[in-house]
């Protein structure tokens, strides 16, 4: 009877989430991700890898990462990679729960990886792309294709020196449609105070490479004139000189037929 009840309690928590967390996927023979514990951002989670057919395999969620510290995520021991070397079943029938209340994770199929080795040939890992700059913001979205359900951490430096960071976890309907995670990926990260002709540089702050190729004039018409800003915001620049224009003739009363 107490086995009962502790899996009537346990289910019913499982409904609650009680769990930050991000099954990231399988990587070879392991299933590698983070899981933090809402309440108790201290505590090591026992995490659980299972299938369908029967097996599973536990260990503790408290590997370092510093792309959870980056991310502002605990402390950043909250990583996990759970073996499932020497299993029979298919790999898209695994999951991952918690292993003490039995609240789901990851559902199966998870993601297939490949190892940095694998993709250091392929595709970029991180990507993303800085829409505009002035002297009190930067905005832009970032992604990280291995792990794309977690906020990456970006680093703003100025040229003299002053650094400041932020998350790219905002929202942004145009960089889900390109395919790119759950598109949580948008950034906008306020400046130090800048002098007027200041350059920054927009960095992946886990791995310090930059977003764009050079630094970035944070005066609008210094950047304009050196082609360092987006050909679409160039595009809705110049609609709205246009506009500008037209309403200006309107009102002086210079506009053609008035």
């Amino acid at each position: 009877m107490p086995n009962i009840i502790s899996r009537i309690r346990a289910r019913g928590r499982s409904s609650r989430h009680t769990s930050r967390a991000s099954v990231d996927g399988i990587i070879g023979t392991k299933v590698v991700g983070w899981a933090l514990d809402i309440g108790d951002p201290h505590r090591k989670i026992m995490v659980e890898a299972f299938s369908r057919s029967g097996e599973s395999t536990r260990t503790l969620a408290d590997a370092f990462r510093k792309d959870l510290l980056d991310a502002g995520i605990g402390d950043g021991y909250h990583g996990f990679e759970i073996s499932i070397a020497g299993w029979k079943g298919d790999l898209s029938d695994i999951s991952v729960r918690r292993a003490d209340t039995g609240e789901v994770l990851g559902r199966a199929p998870l993601p297939m990886l490949r190892s940095a080795a694998q993709s250091s040939d392929a595709s970029p890992r991180w990507i993303g792309y800085v829409d505009y700059v002035d002297d009190t913001s930067v905005v832009g979205w970032a992604f990280d294709r291995e792990l794309p359900h977690l906020p990456v951490a970006i680093e703003v430096c100025t040229d003299t020196g002053l650094r400041t960071t932020g998350l790219a976890d905002a929202y942004r309907p145009d960089v889900e449609r390109l395919g790119y995670g759950n598109g949580r990926h948008g950034f906008h990260i306020e400046l130090p105070r800048m002098s007027p002709r200041g350059r920054i540089t927009v960095n992946f702050a886990s791995s310090g490479a930059p977003l764009t190729e050079h630094p970035i004039d944070v005066n609008p018409e210094a950047a304009l004139l050196t082609g360092r800003v987006p050909s679409a915001f160039k595009r809705a620049m110049e609609r709205a000189a246009f506009e500008i224009g037209v309403r200006s003739k309107e009102l002086s009363g210079t506009r053609p037929g008035i």
